[in-house]
């Protein structure tokens, strides 16, 4: 409501300014102040709305509520001016017409967005009811997205992804290793963590450990020697144990007693495994 009151009066107060300047311009004014027009401006402004008034209280005193023209006239004629003269000045050869301000275009009301139909009510719910939402709103709707498929959006992910990895890996290594030598790009403090540059550590006898021969082959031939050292005397342990329990294993003779074979097969006697020897 306040914007729209103070558009209103912007508004009327620049008819009033142009009325101003057009009467200005009569008398023969090529350039005015602003302070000048302003000061007019609220007089013009003051003389109508004490026109208004007075004519407004003499309509009530009449025991009317909408004043006439015979109350408009009686109130110029109270405040001292001439009413015979205004239809001699109306008249005037060197008149200026202002003018008819354009109207404000009315302000459209957004529609509320409606999708489907809307369901009629029952027989049984009273019409003061809301209404029944649309028919969309029963629908379910997938909230995730769908995955990119595409050859190039894909191929631009991994290449930011290994991108932002390697950018993390030499800073971390910046931060952490002691005896690597960085370099940054930027000669600031508040800059130089954003691109280290890591020195790579040159050895002065690489070429000469590249020429001299290792005896890769000769270690081999010998790791595979220990190992059948080890195999074989793993095999004549245990070829000495087996024999050993063989010998110690006494044969139970054979007796009348132990021929009987009970009924209860939770008394009869166990029967040892021969050990074949090698």
């Amino acid at each position: 409501m306040d914007l729209q009151n103070s558009s209103h009066q912007n508004a009327r107060r620049k008819v009033l300014q142009s009325a101003v300047c057009a009467v200005c311009h009569e008398n023969g004014f090529g350039f005015a102040e602003r302070a000048a027009v302003e000061t007019l401006v609220e007089i013009l402004q003051s003389l109508l709305f004490e026109i208004g008034r007075s004519g407004h209280a003499f309509c009530e005193l009449s025991g009317r509520t909408q004043p006439l023209v015979g109350d408009v006239a009686i109130a110029l004629i109270e405040m001292g001016i001439d009413v015979e003269s205004i239809s001699a000045y109306a008249k005037r050869v060197n008149r200026i017409c202002i003018a008819k301000p354009s109207q404000a275009p009315k302000q459209v009301t957004p529609k509320i967005l409606q999708a489907g139909d809307k369901k009629p009510f029952f027989s049984y719910i009273p019409d003061y009811f809301p209404p029944f939402p649309d028919s969309h709103s029963y629908i379910r709707t997938p909230t995730y997205k769908q995955p990119v498929t595409e050859y190039e959006a894909i191929r631009e992910k991994s290449a930011s992804q290994k991108r932002d990895v390697e950018r993390a890996l030499t800073r971390f290594m910046a931060k952490t290793c002691e005896n690597s030598l960085t370099h940054s790009l930027f000669p600031d403090e508040q800059m130089s963590h954003l691109f280290p540059l890591i020195s790579l550590k040159i050895n002065s006898n690489s070429l000469f450990e590249a020429m001299t021969p290792k005896d890769q082959v000769f270690e081999e031939d010998e790791e595979e020697e220990t190992k059948d050292k080890k195999s074989s005397k793993f095999g004549t342990n245990l070829q000495s144990e087996t024999s050993k329990d063989s010998e110690n294993v006494k044969v139970p003779e054979c007796t009348a007693s132990d021929t009987e074979i009970p009924d209860n097969p939770y008394l009869r006697l166990t029967k040892m495994c021969k050990k074949c020897k090698k």
